[in-house]
Parts: C-alpha cells; structure tokens; sequence
C-alpha cells in the first residue's frame, strides 16, 4: 500500500497491486455480475468493472495516439481550462492538457483517433453496464476526454458542470483505464457514498461557474471535511473501468513522483431519450451522431466550417475568447432552470 494525502488532509492507503484491493466485479463473462455491480453502485455511488475492455483495444488507442493525434498540430479543446491549444508534454514527454470530447476531432486529421477511442467508450459490453446503471433501454456518449499525463484533479461533483436534464444524479460517469495505473501517478479517487448525502454545491452564487469557480473548489472541500466523508482510490489496470454517479465526490491526486504516465479515457452518459443539463442552469442541445449503434452528442464538431472558424479565433485570440465565453457564461448562469 502506498501512503497518500487526500484533499482533506487526511492520510489514505492506496493499493498498489490488484492483490491489495477489492475484487469488485469481472466485467466478462460471470451470470449476475452485471446486477450485482448496479446493486454496488447504487449504495457506494461508484462500481469498478475489472477486464471489461480487452487488452487489444486498449493497446490499439495507445497506438493510434502514438502515430497520430501526439503528433498533430491542430488545436484542441482542452479539459484544464476548455481553451484551444496545441499538444503540450511535460518534461517527461507525456501530454500534459488532457484533450476534451474526443468525438468533436476533425476527420481530416484525427478521425483514425476519434474512432479508436469510440470503440472502447460505446462498445457492446460498456452500453449494456451503463444501461444497467441508468436503468435506461439505450444510452448516450454526451462528453469525453483523453488523459496521458498525471493532471491532478481537484474534488468536484460533476453534477457542478453537467448533468441529466430528468434528475440530477442520473448521470453516470466512466474512467477507463488504458494501461495499468501506477499508484505514484495520480490515482483516480471517489468518496463512497458521497452521492446520498447533503453534499451537493449548486452552480449559483458566489459559487457559479463563470467568476466563483474558486469558491466552488473550497466549499466542496469545506463540504467533505464537515461530512468526515471517506475516500477511496483503487487500483486499475489496463481495460479496467470505475463508473461514478454525477452527485458522487471524486477527482485525482497528483502525481507521487515523475516519470508515470495515467493514460486514460473518460466518459459521461445519459439516458438516450434524456438531455444535458448544464451548470444546473440550461439544457443544452447537442446534435447526435452513432457509433457502434450508440448515440454519440457532439458539441463543438470539427468537421463543421463555422466550428473551425470559432476554433481558430480561440486559438489566436485566447484572451478575447476567454473574455467573451465568461460574458456568455453570467448571461446563461443569469437564468437557472431548476
């Protein structure tokens, strides 16, 4: 076991080896394992499926990344800080600005990339277990996002960004991991539990997303330490997958030491007749594709002309795009819908 901070402060026991921690629930191949994973979540606000990707998908996005979109050099939306950039690599040589909905990359460059990471997120056995979780007949990729560095992740609800337009907490969250995730670099954590008790932070106030982010951040964490609320951080190797409900606590530590990359894919997905609610203000419209059968929504696809327009202003002009999107941002947080 490794020793690790949390947020909180409080010390945590990390498990790194598989030996170390729970078995969860195979993600292939075992009657029932699918119910009793639902009955997990649905008490813990967070389940991992062990093996539910196969190793060969995971080690063909490594690829495809490798040959293609590493090095690309068309700008990207970027998870930090939703800004168009150009790939950056720490001094490790690993990604350090997490790319953000893969599903709306430009064909001309990264289509090769887009489908490999689409495979994994709608493939047959990944839609029945979010199904199952949604208890929803068909769902839907509404957000994505590519990790390859240790980011560190601060403690959030992503109920605070999107959720589902029906009920908040009919969101479900997926971490797939890519590789086997060293416990030095920045293991995934989630706050069991957290999900059903009075911990929610709305999107309004001092705490809204356009000027109080900041305030956001601290108050979850004031949140955490008065509820005394428990972590955990399992171990995930390669093809594994921990979901996580939209109310449930969770984020990433930083890395323990250098030289460890976390190469990762996550996902958010709904009911497929159900709609994004985001920053519990607005329903936002997304326009749908399928993959593998799945609805796949995209928000900002590259391979729109009026979309590549706005991309390369942001890119150019990053101060005068972030200035107007924070306007936008108070207009749309102006008008709370619940």
């Amino acid at each position: 076991m490794l020793e690790v901070m949390t947020p909180m402060g409080t010390m945590l026991s990390v498990p790194e080896h598989l030996a170390e921690d729970l078995p969860y629930f195979p993600g292939k191949g075992s009657p029932g394992a699918i119910e009793d994973a639902c009955a997990f979540y649905n008490e813990h606000g967070y389940v991992v499926l062990r093996g539910l990707v196969s190793s060969h998908l995971c080690a063909h996005v490594r690829s495809i990344y490798a040959t293609t979109a590493r090095g690309c050099r068309v700008p990207m939306l970027r998870q930090r800080n939703m800004q168009y950039e150009r790939n950056k690599f720490n001094s490790d040589g690993f990604l350090e600005n997490p790319i953000f909905n893969i599903q709306d990359l430009g064909s001309r460059q990264l289509s090769v990339f887009r489908k490999a990471v689409l495979d994994i997120l709608t493939q047959i056995e990944v839609a029945d277990v979010v199904a199952a979780l949604l208890e929803a007949r068909q769902t839907k990729v509404i957000q994505s996002m590519f990790f390859e560095a240790p980011t560190g992740t601060w403690a959030h609800q992503d109920s605070y960004y999107q959720d589902s337009a029906s009920k908040l907490g009919m969101m479900v969250g997926g971490w797939f991991a890519l590789e086997d995730i060293d416990a030095n670099a920045g293991r995934f954590y989630v706050c069991p539990g957290s999900h059903k008790s009075e911990l929610l932070v709305r999107n309004e106030g001092d705490c809204n997303f356009a000027t109080g982010h900041d305030c956001y951040r601290q108050t979850m964490l004031d949140r955490m330490r008065e509820q005394a609320v428990d972590v955990a951080a399992p171990f995930l190797g390669a093809g594994d997958v921990l979901f996580w409900n939209s109310l449930t606590i969770h984020g990433s530590f930083t890395a323990g030491r250098s030289g460890l990359s976390r190469m990762s894919v996550t996902a958010h997905y709904l009911d497929d007749t159900d709609s994004m609610l985001q920053f519990h203000s607005r329903i936002r419209r997304q326009k749908n594709t399928k993959h593998n059968n799945m609805t796949v929504s995209l928000l900002h696809d590259q391979d729109k002309l009026r979309n590549r327009l706005i991309r390369e202003l942001a890119f150019r002009l990053p101060r005068t795009y972030f200035a107007a999107r924070r306007i936008a941002l108070r207009a749309v947080l102006a008008c709370r819908s619940i």
